[in-house]
């Protein structure tokens, strides 16, 4: 479950830091602007390189914080939804924000049920 764990990270990494290069190429900008999700991406990529040889538990942080900025990316969304705001598609971009949070969430919860099953190994050992 952990090798899912990394490959996913590095996937979703991939993923979010291609496009925000993509989204913010040629903007004056672009390093403030997309610093937030360039971050989270190179914080999974690390994830995914520490848990070959470690435990699972950085693995769980890193998605951790994906969930949080995806988190506060989907209440941003919703307050065009809600307040009925103009912007392009913006249901469409809550749902993936939604299923994005899921991933996030239940990548969460995995990691930390490996390091808590590692633990409780490493007890009955002793």
């Amino acid at each position: 479950m952990k090798g899912l764990l990394q490959v996913l990270a590095v996937m979703v990494g991939f993923l979010i830091a291609s496009g925000e290069i993509a989204r913010r190429i040629g903007d004056a900008h672009f390093i403030p602007l997309a610093f937030g999700d360039l971050a989270v991406a190179a914080a999974l990529f690390f994830a995914a390189w520490r848990a070959r040889n470690h435990s699972a538990a950085i693995l769980a942080g890193a998605w951790g914080i994906f969930s949080g900025q995806v988190l506060v990316k989907l209440i941003v969304s919703l307050d065009y939804v809600i307040h009925d705001i103009p912007k392009v598609r913006p249901v469409f971009y809550s749902v993936i924000l939604s299923l994005m949070l899921l991933l996030g969430l239940w990548a969460c919860w995995t990691a930390s049920r490996l390091v808590d099953q590692k633990l409780a190994a490493a007890k009955a050992t002793k």
